[in-house]
């Protein structure tokens, strides 16, 4: 079976760390997190000068895993905070399972968690504030998307 999870919210809310105990409890599994991506590429968690070679990679990385393993659980881990993204990975198709999770906590606990962050993996607080005002509501093309969608609090 071939599983995608994508996950969406603010920087510092948890989805990494989620990401990394679901790994570890469930073989077979491959994390494309988009920091991790861009620490490769450019050295830095915080260097956005290759974004567009960045979410390329990002996006092949995805059909790698779908394309090369037999049973495979893909998760993408992204803030995926607007529909036209999360309509992207959930349209991608190739996938017998797909899974949104939505981590939705309040934002004093974020930016909490995000000053509990190593130095340069902290994303300034005035970042993560406009990111909350920005982002998408779910909608239902989106979760008509998924077979299944899990909420964190």
């Amino acid at each position: 079976m071939k599983t995608l999870i994508l996950l969406s919210g603010l920087p510092g809310v948890g989805k990494s760390t989620w990401a990394r105990k679901y790994a570890r409890e469930h073989p077979f599994t491959m994390i494309v997190s988009s920091d991790e991506l861009r620490k490769v590429m450019t050295g830095e968690f915080q260097n956005f000068t290759k974004e567009k070679e960045m979410w390329q990679r990002f996006y092949d990385l995805i059909i790698f895993g779908r394309d090369h393993y037999q049973h495979i659980t893909v998760i993408v881990d992204a803030t995926n905070l607007h529909n036209q993204f999360r309509i992207k990975y959930g349209e991608i198709a190739g996938f017998d399972h797909k899974i949104y999770v939505d981590f939705n906590k309040s934002m004093e606990e974020v930016l909490r968690q995000n000053q509990m962050r190593v130095n340069e993996r902290i994303v300034p607080t005035d970042v993560i504030r406009r990111m909350e005002s920005t982002k998408d509501e779910l909608n239902d093309t989106v979760l008509n998307l998924f077979d299944e969608c899990w909420r964190i609090s």
